[in-house]
């Protein structure tokens, strides 16, 4: 609300002996007793025709204007460039507000298993080491047979299925770290949004 006076709108609080009165009774304070100071003064709302902050910029000085037909006040606001000072500001504020949200929606997608062959893979850390060790196991030793616990059952598994499981593991942690690339770079020029947090993962 804006106190308009005289035909002239500016920015004054609302006394308060006048608080929680609906907009109405504002509108027109004609009515008090003119030992309050008020007798000729009103509170309207405000509907601000600023438009949309564009890039680099900063809200400045604001223009108020009475709309006597609509018992409004139009506030219009300036748009001036912000200093680089202020931009590394914005852009720090930025990058610590999303870094975390981005590492553990990555952390999520990692760790939320993959299917391979038809057979569901765990990918949570402890399941990464054994897959890796198993891998590792199966490279240097000739007839490997891996004996891997699944939600079905026990399933035995040949070396080159064993590592065919590592590799698609690994490339399914790539997939995600690649996507966490491209939303920090989404942060860093000023891109990011909430949706794009839930999308292009693996």
């Amino acid at each position: 609300m804006v106190k308009v006076e005289d035909g002239v709108a500016k920015r004054e609080p609302i006394p308060d002996f006048l608080q929680g009165l609906a907009p109405e009774s504002l509108a027109d304070l004609s009515w008090t007793d003119p030992a309050l100071g008020v007798h000729g003064a009103a509170w309207w709302p405000e509907i601000d025709e600023s438009g949309e902050l564009g890039d680099g910029k900063k809200w400045g000085a604001e223009t108020l204007s009475v709309d006597s037909g609509r018992k409004v006040v139009v506030v219009k606001r300036q748009q001036v460039n912000m200093t680089a000072a202020e931009k590394a500001e914005r852009d720090a504020a930025l990058a610590a507000e999303w870094l975390p949200l981005i590492a553990a929606r990555r952390y999520q997608a990692e760790t939320s298993g993959i299917e391979l062959q038809g057979m569901q893979v765990a990918t949570d850390d402890r399941s990464k080491l054994l897959i890796n060790g198993a891998a590792l196991r199966a490279s240097r030793e000739d007839g490997y047979t891996l004996r891997w616990k699944t939600d079905e059952g026990f399933v035995d598994l040949p070396g080159d299925q064993v590592l065919l499981m590592a590799d698609a593991v690994a490339d399914h942690v790539q997939a995600c770290f690649d996507r966490e690339a491209e939303l920090l770079a989404a942060v860093a020029d000023g891109s990011i949004t909430a949706e794009m947090l839930e999308r292009g993962w693996p």
